[in-house]
């Protein structure tokens, strides 16, 4: 069965906890992306934006995926949005990479939507919604996880 809302198939992903299946996806609009950080309400979100050809962006995944290990997933959401814009790259770099997120190919208003002007970008939000963090470049994972763990203690702001 194919999944043709990317809103639903992003939605069902975060409910199940699970990888994304990139297969099954059309690429991800910002709407759909804004939908997510709203419905993840009461959750600390994280949101990398990357593409497999960034060496930055390769450097940062690894220590993202590691990050997530140390978060229950009914506390903090990572969610990857890919800006590759060669589709059959963007599959196989995520069928080879060990994400422990789901991961998306971005539409293209997505860079509008967010802002996207270099890669890798991290956006964070507090559990109110609430953007805490808008970082370009390369995002230490001690960094991240320094940046959740004070908003988990804040209680969101």
């Amino acid at each position: 069965m194919r999944i043709r809302s990317p809103f639903f198939a992003l939605a069902l992903t975060l409910l199940v906890g699970g990888r994304a299946l990139a297969q099954d996806m059309k690429p991800i609009t910002g709407q759909a992306v804004l939908d997510a950080i709203s419905a993840a309400q009461g959750k600390v979100v994280v949101i990398d934006f990357f593409a497999s050809w960034c060496k930055p962006c390769l450097m940062e995944i690894p220590e993202f995926i590691e990050a997530r290990r140390s978060f229950a997933e009914d506390k903090v959401v990572f969610i990857g949005i890919s800006l590759d814009t060669d589709q059959g790259q963007y599959l196989r770099f995520v069928k080879q990479t060990p994400f422990n997120f789901p991961v998306h190919l971005a539409d293209p208003d997505v860079m509008t939507t967010f802002g996207v002007k270099m890669i890798p970008k991290t956006l964070v939000y507090d559990r109110t919604g609430q953007q805490s963090l808008d970082h370009a470049g390369y995002m230490p994972g001690e960094m991240l996880r320094q940046v959740i763990e004070t908003l988990l203690k804040d209680g969101g702001s």
